[in-house]
């Protein structure tokens, strides 16, 4: 008797299996992918966002007092919210700026924005002549 060649019915779930396997790696390393490129979209807007303020602190015609600021800003179609802290340094003439920039959050204050913030960025604004 001749025997028919192809597969059996196990050697089919076998490598049926094998595939869902390999599949369902490919998905999640897909979806890991996604959201480290959205995350790093998120720091990317904020870090703008953080050198637009820093720019404008330096650029001013009047330079900003002491102390902290905050507000909130719409930017790439998002609410966010940065907040500021310029403080004095062992120079006379130069005055360092702290910045954190954080998405606003849906509902509610959200907590403290630094500990939220995607984004810290420090810089130093000098006296006018």
């Amino acid at each position: 008797m001749k025997r028919l060649a192809g597969f059996t019915l196990l050697e089919v779930l076998v490598a049926l299996a094998i595939f869902a396997l390999v599949a369902a790696s490919v998905l999640s390393a897909g979806a890991r992918s996604l959201q480290t490129a959205a995350s790093l979209e998120d720091k990317t807007l904020a870090m703008w966002i953080a050198d637009n303020r820093l720019s404008e602190l330096q650029l001013a015609e009047t330079p900003a007092a002491d102390g902290r600021d905050q507000g909130e800003l719409s930017f790439a179609g998002r609410r966010w919210q940065w907040q500021s802290e310029i403080q004095a340094t062992s120079e006379p003439s130069m005055r360092r700026v702290s910045l954190w920039v954080a998405p606003r959050p849906e509902r509610g204050l959200g907590g403290d924005l630094r500990e939220r913030a995607l984004v810290s960025l420090s810089g130093f604004l000098g006296d006018s002549p």
